[in-house]
């Protein structure tokens, strides 16, 4: 207790002396979860007995022994339990006993979201695994051609691995669909990574491999945090599951600081708190939610503090990750700046602090970022900077709130059509001939447009793969994107990539591109090509860019509708033309518009997606730009609202909205995430934090901690705060409207 009063006195020191404040503190103090039997007393084997107690491991955790029991019972389970509070235990025993019964063939299947994770959990585990004589093998894209054949030839019983091999093997090796047709356990551990589009493949891929399976498949999911883990893993699995709940957090305490930071910019402020920690000699990871800031952060702690700051965020090559991963576990680092990529258990080292730029919109997202700091018995901290943001100010003023909220829903999207076409012709591959009857809805509903595509030949009721195009459509595509991948091209080579359209957003001729530490400057974006020529910029540079765009939904098709209140509401497929028509440059330090630059003819790019309509009452603002400014700020806090209530992150959805009472919300990524979706079911809950926003602000008519959005392609002008109050406090006075189609010239948000 005075260990941590005294770290968290430092650091509200070091948080003052730059003009910022802590708002609120929060303290939590676990101990050990609640007790279960002793590990001779829990139906355990010999050989698993022996193992646990040389461990150290005299008695099982109660959840832990339910989950066991359940598994061991041939249950499909989910375990829902704090990071460090002994999930593995609960997952591998099941898997140990079956391994311990195999006779030459793999049983048990450990997926990890990545390759790097994979490989990093089999170091952990293969004590526990070599403790009761049982061998396994990691299987994935870097494993060598002379192991794959030694795998193939004499199986073990525990294969460790990833989706991204899963879906490649299943669909193009014959050697490998052998391997894992006699599986009869499946782990998905970190199980709330599998969202959005992520999670969309990683069902069809699950569904693929029970295709393939000669008997029954059992699966056992494993998370922190997750707000509706039975809704989530159903979908995954396709099949019912049984929740496991264990503690939040592991055996220890920690601090969590609110800090505003005053008169500073988030990032200089950041990187002077990450530089400050690191002087108090803790080793400090430090959480953005956008790569560029990633960069920027780093960047801005070496020139203006003279700290050594790591970056591992996507787009860095992998051995670049790795790097920096080794650096950091080993002390050559004190100090990473991070988007989610680690925010999974990859062995990082003991962690004193955690700094989070900005408050995560998902509440799943923060426990998993936060549960890093303190691990190995060591109390922790955890410093979030809040300042102008409608979702920040709101928990500034109710920070309980935050701390008292349950985690997020999961969600994904299955019938993502550019998904469901990949698994569809990966599926025709896989199996050599598939019946249209039998096909689940969402794959038969993008048959006609796969056959179309020349990927497989329909006849009568018989789906057969067309051998070339089909093999080198799945090659083309991964399952961790749907939209298409620009190149990032500097000296001759390849240097990183950016999916579309954010790397519309990102690499808009003229745009300031952080990569790798450097500076780049975008001089030029081929759409047909997919390639953006990149240019070195000097170090000194202290500016950034932002785009200005319009967004035009050409087409929108229902698929479900309801009422809320006197809202019209309908979800369905949504078909947006971004246009990029110049972009504004920011001082680095204040945020200041610089300047403003135009092209001559915008760059557009079209795409399908999901998403939701909402019509709204039409109220008598005076004039179409009044109206056209209520309208757009509500959609701005209706998006901004929409981030907690459904675990979106900040790029997961974006909006348009029309003088007419007229807002569409859609999901960011081609072809639909899911969380639309859960817009569409929420939306009551969405407004009612939309109205606290607007109607607590004391600003004159809009101002960033309302209405204002960091994403808004009109540079967040044509907004009002009055207006969106109106329109949300009038709700509950009016009837709706008939419905009509969408006009045109709506205005962008976020």
């Amino acid at each position: 207790m005075e260990e941590l009063r005294g770290l968290a006195a430092e650091v509200r020191k070091a948080v003052s002396d730059k003009g910022g404040k802590v708002i609120y503190e929060y303290n939590e103090f676990y101990g050990d979860p609640e007790p279960g039997p002793p590990v001779n007393e829990a139906g355990l084997s010999e050989p698993l007995i022996n193992m646990l107690r040389a461990r150290g491991i005299e008695r099982l955790y109660r959840f832990q022994w339910e989950a066991v029991n359940l598994a061991n019972k041939g249950e499909d389970v989910v375990v829902i339990s704090g990071t460090g509070t002994g999930k593995t235990e609960a997952f591998m025993i099941p898997v140990l006993e079956r391994a311990l019964r195999s006779r030459g063939e793999v049983v048990a299947l450990l997926v990890y979201p990545t390759k790097a994770l994979a490989r990093d959990q089999a170091r952990r585990l293969s004590s526990m695994m070599s403790g009761v004589g049982v061998p396994f093998a990691i299987l994935d894209g870097d494993t060598p051609r002379d192991e794959r054949r030694r795998i193939y030839e004499n199986p073990p019983p525990i294969l460790i691995t990833n989706p991204d091999m899963l879906h490649v093997g299943l669909a193009l090796s014959k050697d490998y669909r052998e391997l894992v047709s006699t599986v009869r356990l499946v782990v998905l551990d970190e199980l709330h990574v599998y969202q959005g589009v992520f999670g969309s493949h990683a069902k069809w891929i699950l569904y693929r491999l029970q295709r393939e399976a000669k008997g029954e498949v059992q699966f056992v999911g494993s998370a922190a945090t997750i707000g509706n883990p039975e809704q989530l893993a159903s979908e995954l699995f396709s099949k019912e599951v049984t929740v496991v709940r264990g503690p939040r957090r592991r055996r220890g305490a920690a601090t969590h600081l609110f800090v505003d930071y005053g008169n500073n910019s988030r990032w200089s402020f950041a990187s002077y708190l990450i530089s400050a920690l690191m002087k108090l000699d803790l080793k400090v990871l430090a959480f953005t939610d956008s790569q560029q800031m990633a960069e920027l952060v780093a960047r801005i702690a070496k020139r203006s503090f003279s700290a050594e700051v790591g970056v591992h965020r996507a787009g860095l090559p992998a051995e670049q990750r790795k790097e920096v991963e080794r650096a950091f576990a080993h002390g050559r680092l004190r100090a990473v700046v991070a988007t989610s990529t680690l925010e999974l258990g990859i062995d990082i080292g003991d962690l004193d602090a955690v700094v989070m730029t900005s408050l995560p919109k998902s509440f799943s997202s923060y426990l998993q970022r936060a549960g890093r700091a303190g691990r190995r018995g060591r109390p922790g901290v955890i410093v979030t900077l809040l300042g102008d943001d409608p979702i920040e100010a709101y928990y500034a003023s109710r920070p309980a709130d935050f701390f008292n909220r349950p985690p997020d829903p999961g969600y994904i999207e299955p019938s993502n059509r550019e998904v469901a076409k990949l698994h569809l012709v990966a599926l025709s591959l896989q199996r050599g001939a598939l019946r249209a009857s039998e096909l689940p809805t969402a794959l038969l509903q993008v048959l006609n447009e796969v056959e179309e595509m020349g990927l497989v030949r329909v006849r009568g009721d018989v789906v057969l793969a067309t051998p070339r195009a089909a093999q080198d459509y799945v090659e083309a595509r991964g399952i961790r994107n749907t939209g298409p991948i620009v190149k990032l091209h500097h000296g001759g080579r390849v240097i990183g990539e950016r999916e579309m359209p954010m790397a519309l957003y990102d690499l808009h001729p003229g745009a300031v591109y952080y990569h790798g530490g450097k500076v780049y400057l975008s001089t030029s974006l081929d759409l047909g090509r997919m390639r953006a020529e990149l240019s070195p910029l000097p170090e000194s540079v202290s500016f950034y860019t932002k785009p200005l765009y319009d967004i035009d939904v050409i087409d929108f098709s229902p698929q479900d509708s309801r009422l809320a209140g006197p809202v019209r509401l309908a979800y369905g497929d949504v078909h947006v033309m971004v246009s990029v028509r110049g972009y504004v440059v920011k001082d680095e330090s204040s945020g200041q518009v610089l300047s403003e630059v135009y092209y001559e003819e915008p760059i557009k790019w079209d795409y399908i997606t999901k998403g939701v309509m909402l019509k709204y009452p039409l109220l008598d603002f005076g004039g179409v730009e009044q109206s056209l400014s209520a309208y757009h700020a509500l959609e701005h806090v209706l998006i901004s609202a929409s981030r907690p209530i459904v675990g979106a992150s900040d790029t997961d959805l974006s909006g348009v909205s029309y003088p007419t009472g007229h807002i569409v919300i859609y999901d960011s990524h081609v072809g639909g995430n899911g969380a639309s979706r859960l817009v569409f079911e929420r939306l009551e809950e969405i407004e009612d934090m939309a109205e606290a926003i607007v109607g607590s602000c004391t600003c004159e008519d809009g101002c960033p901690r309302c209405v204002f959005s960091p994403y808004c392609g009109n540079n967040n002008k044509y907004l009002s705060r009055r207006g969106a109050l109106k329109v949300l406090r009038a709700l509950r006075e009016v009837g709706p409207e008939r419905p009509e189609g969408l006009p045109r010239g709506g205005m962008r948000a976020a």
